[in-house]
């Protein structure tokens, strides 16, 4: 595949990949450049907005922490809440809304249109209760549930602030010191974070590192990097092998190969459909090739960035593709779903 000419038609400006066997890094590469007009290259150290792909994170650790005893996923989530509760109406008398339920996007809530946009300079920094209670434009009601939890599926980012807001009440920490304790310390990652507004550096990076926005001209965005309201889904940053090594962890624990996050059975319930539907998992989904190998995926897509990961988590192989550039097209129609498909079938790049 010639990555530099098909990055050229897109207007792509960098790229990193990493490929993974046997639940081992076999190889990573690296395109382009961090930022246009600049000669500062794409490496092993370059850190991209994972945008979305931030809910399988928040998952892992609500799985872990379920794991040790600490949360109950089929419970009513109103009986963690404190500073705020979902009102009961016709729709929750037969389901409540659960933490399995909202990590599978099956809590019987729909995103408001236009919700969740970048961070504006000047606005006040919204908490997840701001953000549910609508006190702000990033979600402009109070959360109500709008269907029979359990009986559809609908992409939610609001039902991702409500278990943001279930971590809070019940442990007293954002998502990001939670993760970093359960996800990323454990695994040894360097790199890896959630990007809290207001917050210019973060211990262990160095802004340097962060790669810039792109439109799909390949020009620099407004807000050169985007940053986030709901930390929780949607403002994970990362590399690709660091990512890849989340993915490996997660593939051991399925394969009841020692992983460190999540035990044998949490893994498995993790990448197994749940409820009404057959391609969602607990943070991730779930589909079969044109062969009826079984992976999973999980991707972002954000002001200036666009990534997808895709792990065939029974032959332990997959691969993660990271783009400072949003190409105005879904994934399977972009650059990143191009070389996703190449490398797995020829596994090289």
């Amino acid at each position: 595949m010639n990555v530099v000419e098909r990055m050229s038609h897109f207007n792509v400006p960098g790229v990193s990949v990493s490929y993974f066997e046997d639940a081992e890094i076999k190889w990573n590469k690296f395109f382009g450049v961090m930022e246009k007009g600049t000669e500062k290259s794409i490496n092993e150290n370059s850190i991209f907005h994972a945008c979305s792909i931030s809910k399988m994170i928040t998952a892992l650790c609500v799985l872990s922490l379920a794991q040790d005893g600490k949360l109950d996923l089929h419970r009513d989530v109103n009986e963690y809440l404190v500073s705020w509760k979902i009102a009961d109406n016709d729709f929750t008398e037969k389901n409540k809304v659960t933490l399995a339920r909202l990590l599978s996007h099956q809590a019987g809530l729909y995103d408001l249109e236009g919700s969740f946009a970048p961070y504006k300079s000047g606005d006040k920094i919204p908490s997840p209760i701001d953000i549910i209670t609508g006190a702000t434009a990033y979600h402009k009601e109070d959360v109500k549930v709008k269907y029979i939890p359990e009986t559809d599926s609908e992409y939610s980012d609001v039902g991702y602030s409500i278990i943001s807001q279930v971590l809070q009440d019940v442990f007293g920490e954002a998502i990001s010191q939670i993760a970093k304790r359960i996800v990323f310390d454990p695994l040894g990652l360097q790199k890896t974070f959630f990007w809290e507004i207001g917050k210019e550096k973060f211990e262990c990076f160095a802004l340097s590192d962060c790669v810039v926005g792109h439109d799909n001209s390949g020009d620099i965005v407004d807000e050169i990097r985007a940053c986030y309201p709901n930390i929780e889904g949607a403002a994970l940053w990362t590399t690709t092998r660091e990512l890849s090594l989340i993915v490996i962890d997660t593939i051991k624990s399925y394969q009841d190969k020692s992983g460190k996050v999540l035990t044998h059975d949490m893994a498995k319930f993790m990448l197994s459909p749940f409820g009404c539907s057959n391609d969602t998992g607990m943070g991730v989904f779930l589909v079969n090739d044109s062969n009826g190998n079984p992976y999973f995926f999980s991707q972002g897509w954000g002001v200036g960035m666009q990534c997808k990961l895709r792990a065939y988590y029974k032959s332990q192989k997959g691969v993660v593709v990271m783009t400072n550039s949003e190409p105005g097209v879904e994934q399977d129609e972009s650059l990143v779903g191009e070389i996703i498909e190449y490398v797995c079938i020829n596994h090289e790049l």
